[in-house]
């Protein structure tokens, strides 16, 4: 009779020294959002190659701000757990990050990815026992496994399926999550807009003859030796931008796209940039910001859930 292979994660949590990497992601829920999470539980996932734990940190009573927002006390550490190389618990770790932004915008909750390093996760060793503080993190417990919640299953969705983490949209998501936990209206709006920005390529526009003309000016730049170094330089830059499509145009390419059936999301969109642009360039503000921030809000989680080929567990206008 053969024997059955061992199951993964009963490796990592058993000999830490066979995979001793891990990332830890820290993240704050919004007030409304009921996770489950009352103790520290280790979640059920397809992906079998690793251990998630989720540890709240007890924090529910606290009403002082947070980095500008207020802080709705509801913080956790996420931890994923059981690679045999830095490189490998990172990606895991951003992978992580992703499933966790996509689990409270399909839940239309918000989330900020809690975070003091150049990446939303922190890799560790869990066989260093107190270096960079994690010590603590050696031993994997399952006093808890999740399964059926519906932000699990959302977790589960993307973290267990074969997809690169594509950082752009990872950026994305996060000013996303996180704008709905600002304290006035006009930052959230500019934050919900603004999100749409790392997902918007500019195209070079197909006109050979307008490339000359640009080209042309450039060259005339540089031979005009009245003009100082510095301010030739950065007019040539700009001149150069003209090649491209504005990041306004990249938007609306971007939301038609996604959502062809829509045609009203693009003039949608198309509104909320401008408003943002007077919000942050001329001090402005609009009547129905609440209004508008919920229609853009809708649009964008439908984007995200094209982008990804899952459906939003909370429809649209719901």
């Amino acid at each position: 009779m053969s024997r059955s292979k061992p199951d993964p994660r009963k490796i990592i949590s058993d000999s830490p020294n066979r995979r001793p990497y891990g990332a830890k992601v820290g993240i704050v829920l919004g007030e409304t959002d009921e996770s489950g999470f009352d103790g520290e539980a280790s979640l059920l996932l397809n992906d079998k190659e690793s251990i998630v734990r989720i540890v709240p940190l007890n924090e529910e009573k606290d009403e002082s701000q947070f980095r500008g927002r207020r802080k709705t006390a509801k913080k956790l550490d996420v931890y994923v757990e059981g690679f045999a190389t830095a490189g490998e618990a990172e990606q895991k770790g951003l992978k992580l990050s992703l499933a966790l932004l996509w689990a409270a915008i399909s839940r239309k909750h918000p989330l900020l990815l809690d975070y003091h390093t150049p990446l939303p996760c922190m890799v560790f060793d869990r066989t260093q026992q107190g270096r960079g503080g994690s010590g603590f993190m050696m031993s994997v417990s399952f006093r808890v496994v999740m399964s059926s919640s519906s932000m699990v299953e959302r977790i589960n969705e993307i973290f267990s399926a074969d997809l690169e983490v594509d950082r752009q949209l990872l950026v994305s998501m996060e000013l996303f999550a996180s704008a709905r936990l600002e304290t006035t209206e006009r930052s959230r709006f500019v934050g919900l807009v603004s999100s749409l920005e790392p997902l918007a390529k500019r195209n070079r526009y197909p006109n050979r003859e307008l490339q000359d003309l640009i080209g042309s000016f450039v060259e005339q730049l540089s031979n005009t030796a009245s003009i100082p170094d510095n301010i030739r330089a950065s007019v040539q830059g700009r001149i150069r931008e003209l090649e491209r499509e504005s990041i306004s145009q990249a938007i609306k390419r971007l939301v038609k796209e996604h959502l062809p059936e829509n045609p009203d999301a693009v003039s949608m969109i198309d509104e909320a940039y401008n408003i943002r642009s007077k919000i942050l360039h001329e001090g402005a503000s609009d009547a129905d910001l609440d209004r508008k921030s919920q229609e853009i809000e809708d649009i964008i989680r439908q984007i995200y859930s094209r982008i990804l080929k899952h459906d939003l567990f909370v429809p649209p206008n719901q």
